[in-house]
């Protein structure tokens, strides 16, 4: 009988003898709870298992470490079944909390387990800056620009980093623009207004921060800037005269704090006015103020502030006025007494000094009038001087404010030389200069002696001419060919004044131009008249120097007999 019994047992199918275990789906759980939440998290379901077949098993569940935090339910009961957990962070810090469900069952040799993990989290931080707006002011005329402001960034627990931006105008300006504020060490953000060329009124802008972690994730401190106007200054008056029974004359005041609020007056009459900028406003007045010889005290208000310095006016007898004289082509400000050169074409500008539709000269006999119009105008120089002899000067163009015309080549080098303009029978208070051997201008293209020359670009192997521009700019070691008035006198000189030069021969510059392109020095080919012109037209052919730097706007400055151009005109190099 025992030998049958052992002989069975060693029949048995081994699975017969497989140890039962058991087994929690999931093995893990997380609840995560941020304090100061009105609810708490969710419950999740465990189900305990069994392995193989078989009657249900009874089992117990217990916690470790003990989490009161944790809640099973329930924690008895038959494998095949659900249990509940559930958290209870009250009164918890923030941190990470672990506790694991062991679960054990008779006869059942291995615990089977289940991790819970519970994150509990500090409420986000709030983003706070302090004051909540910012406001400036500032008057035109403030020795200094607004003091800088100061906003500061905190947070009212959890750190955060955030972003700050500025927007409203280029005017407003903050350092830093990151951050990271934490509780005890708020960020000061500088912001500055920069009003340099602000004209008067309110500008509004603001400065926002942004942050990801923050709970209120953007917020906007509001920046008023108050800009009010500074007493006007006049430093000048273009036209500065005007003839008696002129009709309404536009006058140009230069000077700073002008506004298009300002109030622009002559005597204690409004005059209209068209702002241009800060430092030019265009005002007109009326010929009902022109009917009596006199000075109109020019003035500008800007309310509240004081009125402006008063700049005079002059209502002139009948007859030219001679305001001012300068170089046709480079339109320099000329010195106090100015200074005309032998040959030189020049502006005069002034009130009554011709018609009010400009006349153009044509030369007649080979050569330029000395006089244009009918009533005429005429320009006389007194040579020699204190001689009481005048001559005529060749006349280019005559209008009522301008006109254009050249120096006799017979001026004389010497100081308190004088001319006069005379038009309708009427002549001018002489206007005092002093003779120069040269006052050199290069003409440029647009006629105001600044900006690209007014030059030609000159292939030899070719004997083509292009203009010289930015699309089309001369080679390196290339010709270039300028033109300019103010050279002084030239061999042989034209007779009568204002004949035209000839081919042959072709009139030569006396004096030895040096010229520089970019600030390198260029090798003068020829300085000459110019065939069928005026003879104090200059044409000057140079070699751009291969060293000069490529670029559209190269200053070029020509020196003749110790007198410079201005650095005004400009050529294009390749």
């Amino acid at each position: 009988m025992l030998r049958l019994l052992l002989a069975f047992l060693v029949w048995l199918p081994l699975s017969a003898q497989t140890a039962t275990t058991l087994s929690v789906t999931p093995s893990s759980v997380s609840f995560s709870f941020q304090i100061g939440a009105t609810t708490l998290p969710v419950a999740q379901s465990l189900q305990i298992k069994r392995s193989g077949s078989g009657t249900a098993l009874d089992f117990t569940i217990a916690v470790t470490p003990a989490s009161p935090w944790l809640i099973v339910t329930p924690t008895t009961g038959k494998t095949g079944t659900s249990v509940s957990a559930r958290v209870n962070p009250t009164s918890l810090i923030a941190g990470t909390y672990v506790a694991v469900l062991q679960v054990t069952a008779p006869g059942v040799q291995d615990t089977a387990t289940a991790t819970v993990t519970l994150v509990v989290k500090n409420p986000p931080p709030t983003m706070a800056a302090t004051p909540a707006s910012l406001t400036y002011t500032w008057q035109t005329d403030a020795a200094s620009l607004p003091v800088p402001q100061t906003i500061t960034v905190t947070t009212n627990g959890e750190p955060f980093s955030f972003t700050a931006a500025g927007s409203g105008g280029s005017w407003l300006s903050i350092t830093p623009t990151v951050g990271v504020a934490l509780s005890g060490s708020p960020v000061a953000i500088a912001a500055s207004a920069d009003t340099t060329g602000m004209t008067p009124g309110t500008y509004t802008g603001r400065i926002t921060l942004a942050s990801q972690t923050a709970a209120n994730k953007t917020l906007t401190i509001s920046i008023t800037l108050t800009v009010t106007p500074g007493a006007a200054v006049l430093t000048s008056l273009w036209p500065s005269a005007a003839p008696i029974g002129a009709n309404d004359t536009t006058i140009t005041i230069l000077g700073s704090h002008l506004f298009k609020a300002s109030v622009v007056k002559a005597n204690s009459t409004d005059l209209p006015a068209t702002w241009i900028s800060t430092g030019a406003v265009l005002a007109t007045i009326p010929k009902a103020l022109l009917t009596t010889p006199g000075a109109l005290n020019i003035t500008v208000l800007n309310s509240p502030q004081p009125v402006s310095n008063q700049i005079a006016f002059t209502v002139t007898p009948p007859g030219p006025t001679l305001q001012a004289i300068t170089n046709a082509a480079s339109f320099a400000a000329q010195s106090t007494p100015p200074v005309l050169a032998p040959g030189e074409i020049f502006s005069i500008f002034g009130a009554g000094l011709g018609p009010s539709t400009a006349i153009l000269a044509t030369p007649a006999n080979n050569a330029f009038p000395t006089s244009l119009g009918t009533p005429a105008t005429t320009v006389e120089f007194e040579i020699p001087a204190s001689s009481n002899t005048w001559i005529a000067a060749p006349l280019i163009l005559a209008q009522a404010n301008l006109i254009n015309c050249q120096a006799p080549f017979t001026l004389p080098v010497v100081n308190g030389l004088k001319l006069r303009v005379t038009y309708n029978n009427l002549t001018s208070t002489a206007l005092t200069f002093n003779g120069v051997a040269s006052d050199p201008g290069v003409f440029t293209v647009d006629s105001s002696g600044r900006g690209q020359a007014a030059a030609l670009n000159y292939v030899a192997a070719t004997q083509t001419y292009s203009l010289n521009a930015a699309s089309t700019p001369v080679s390196k070691g290339g010709i270039l060919v300028l033109y300019l008035t103010g050279g002084g006198a030239i061999t042989p000189l034209p007779n009568p004044e204002g004949q035209l030069a000839g081919a042959s021969p072709l009139p030569v510059l006396n004096s030895t131009p040096s010229v520089t392109i970019g600030g390198d020095a260029a090798s003068v080919i020829s300085a000459t008249a110019v065939p069928g012109s005026l003879a104090g037209l200059v044409q000057l052919n140079v070699n751009v120097p291969s060293t000069v730097r490529a670029a559209k706007d190269l200053s070029v400055v020509v020196t003749i007999a110790g007198r410079s151009t201005p650095v005004t005109a400009t050529v294009s190099v390749k």
